[in-house]
């Protein structure tokens, strides 16, 4: 059920503004809105799509290493990896540590085999799969398989045989013979995948992306061939008429962009669920124009949903979302003996328990807050009682969520199980960056740092603000030394640039000291990985970018390739600070309103900024090799 507050007087005022504001020839379509609605814990948008009955068979036993987590449960305990330390740690059913295996800092996810007692651990910075073996009261290492560049992902097949692997830098999915890591095949992904998943009859998988509005199902037995199934619903598509002369595209008006799947879960053969965000960055204006907040409207801009696919032979599968309270869904678990999923809200602190998954007659059973502010749920697992495994990336604890037949949740939390790496302030700052439902950050709570910087990168979106369609700057890499920030180069210094936008985004601002631990976070993150490129193609663009022809070092230089300077040019800002180019394969689309889609188009003159190097006279081979370069910088 939508529930709904009584109005606040602040409310009321916008509204009363909005109305005198609006143009005369838009006011009298002018409605009310409920601005202070809350999002449902669980609401369809569309009929269900799932079977009449409870799963049996192959599906009832469904093995949970069919998709990866950051925990797996092993019957007298759990297994989880901390990304932060690296560490690779086995507890008991307290949750405390008993044993621990260093994989290495930024490790990704982790599957178990149960039967084969051996894990399987994706090494993101050391491009590598580690494999482990649990038959010992300690795990140990078994082998370490090379892998493209930056492993993620993990799924293992139903009968243990074949290991898929998502890579982030190189855009890959690779399927590895898991007795002794031999390539199977590979094929090439889209832009910054994640998270994969098998269904438990083996036949098909399901990859996710953070910056697309899809996801890609391929049949195993042949992969070449791959199917995009659009995340949300029709709604997605929504578009609201422009006022006359507002200068906003009426295509992308009111458009919904889903965001940010991390993770997928087939429950049953042919049913998939995926968590994502749904972004809205220029909402609809007809009624005037919020020019102090993201999107241009009066509304939050970003929600949460779960996208159930009916990911079956037809070459248009269909989908329906059900929108979600939880803020940031990252993880979800399925226990196919109860038909019973869980999902893990990242920035929210809580859990969704929802029963019937796979069937027509799924339904929402209860949300449990985890109790910890400070806990960041990134992994969840069921384990062979029903409880779920939880595992938190902020505070490295793990919790046992179980329900009782009235749905009351108890939480049993374990200490700490690993020492973070960052600093007092760096780890603050981790936490709060990617807080959600905090009011100091933005309007009601709706928006994190990271809901338009997932990792710290970007959502490859344009947003609507302060008038102006300004693209999502990615910020690995790129904060320490070149300053000032924004793209107009208006905020001289990190603190206030990052008071201005909680400003934006319609916060109370943080705290002095809160500023500065966020703002000392950002400056120690890395920057993303680069994709392997031919180094006879690299040396060839490098050339071409330091040649007075082109005269692209001349902005560009430096450590962090930039000049810190604001140049005049064409476009929708008067003056645009000069980006550093620090990370560029991950920041697409490209200029700061994001009118050049790829960096092709950008080398093609095809965006909206003109008056930078002069390329027209470059051949196919010299933009090719000039392209390698950049996506090595």
């Amino acid at each position: 059920m939508m529930r709904a507050r009584t109005y606040l007087a602040t409310v009321l005022a916008v509204s009363t503004a909005a109305i005198l504001l609006a143009p005369r020839a838009h006011a009298k379509r002018m409605v009310m809105h409920d601005f202070d609605r809350l999002p449902p814990s669980f609401a369809l948008d569309g009929a269900a799509l799932g079977a009449p009955r409870a799963p049996a068979g192959a599906d009832a036993r469904a093995p949970a290493h069919l998709a990866g987590s950051t925990i797996a449960s092993l019957g007298d305990g759990a297994l989880v990896l901390d990304p932060d330390s690296g560490d690779l740690v086995k507890v008991d059913p307290k949750g405390e540590a008993v044993a621990r295996l260093a994989i290495g800092p930024e490790a990704a996810q982790l599957v178990v085999d149960r039967a084969a007692r051996t894990a399987y651990v994706s090494d993101r910075a050391g491009n590598a799969v580690v494999v482990v073996d649990l038959t010992a009261a300690a795990p140990t290492v078994r082998a370490r398989w090379s892998t493209p560049a930056e492993p993620f992902g993990l799924a293992l097949s139903p009968d243990g045989a074949t290991l898929l692997v998502t890579t982030v830098a190189d855009r890959t999915l690779l399927a590895l013979d898991a007795r002794d890591g031999s390539a199977r095949w590979r094929r090439p992904l889209r832009p910054e995948p994640r998270g994969v998943a098998i269904s438990p009859d083996g036949a098909q998988a399901i990859v996710t992306y953070l910056t697309a509005a899809t996801v890609d199902r391929l049949r195993l037995t042949d992969p070449s061939r791959m199917t995009a199934i659009a995340l949300g619903t029709a709604r997605n598509e929504q578009s609201f008429g422009a006022a006359p002369g507002d200068g906003i595209d009426d295509s992308t008006q009111g458009r919904r962009f889903p965001r940010n799947a991390f993770a997928v879960r087939f429950v049953g053969n042919e049913l998939a669920i995926v968590p994502h965000q749904v972004s809205t960055p220029l909402q609809e204006t007809r009624f005037g124009e919020n020019t102090g907040s993201y999107g241009g409207g009066f509304e939050p801009p970003i929600s949460h949903a779960l996208t159930i696919v009916a990911a079956g032979d037809a070459e248009l599968p269909r989908h329906v979302a059900a929108q979600i309270a939880l803020h940031q869904p990252r993880a979800l678990a399925w226990d196919p003996g109860r038909d019973r999923l869980v999902v893990a809200g990242f920035g929210s602190d809580s859990l969704l328990f929802v029963d019937a998954a796979s069937q027509a007659g799924i339904r929402h059973v209860t949300d449990v807050a985890l109790g910890d502010r400070s806990c960041g749920p990134q992994g969840v697992a069921f384990a062979d009682d029903g409880a779920a495994w939880v595992y938190c990336a902020v505070s490295r604890k793990t919790a046992r969520v179980s329900l009782d037949d009235k749905h009351v949740a108890s939480i049993a939390w374990g200490p700490a199980v690993a020492k973070t790496r960052m600093s007092a302030d760096e780890h603050l700052g981790f936490d709060l960056f990617r807080r959600g439902n905090d009011f100091r950050l933005s309007t009601r709570g709706a928006m994190a740092c990271s809901s338009c910087h997932p990792e710290a990168r970007t959502d490859g979106l344009s947003w609507r603000i302060e008038k102006h369609e300004l693209q999502t700057p990615l910020l690995g890499g790129r904060i320490p030394g070149t300053h000032p920030y924004k793209w107009d180069g208006g905020d001289v210094d990190l603190s206030i640039s990052l008071t201005s936008t909680m400003k934006r985004l319609g916060g109370g601002g943080l705290r002095k000291d809160e500023t500065r631990a966020l703002a000392t976070f950002l400056e120690s993150l890395p920057a993303p990985r680069a994709p392997t490129r031919s180094t006879a193609k690299v040396a060839r663009g490098k050339a071409l970018f330091a040649s007075a022809e082109l005269g692209c070092s001349s902005c560009h230089a430096g450590a962090r390739l930039t000049d810190r300077q604001r140049h005049p040019l064409a476009g929708n800002l008067g003056e645009t600070d000069t980006p550093s180019l620090i990370g560029l394969a991950s920041s697409a689309p490209y200029y700061h309103d994001g009118s050049a889609a790829t960096l092709e188009a950008l080398l093609a003159d095809r965006g909206l900024v003109h008056g930078m190097a002069d390329t027209a006279d470059l051949s196919a081979a010299q933009v090719a090799d000039l392209v390698a370069y950049l996506e090595t910088l």
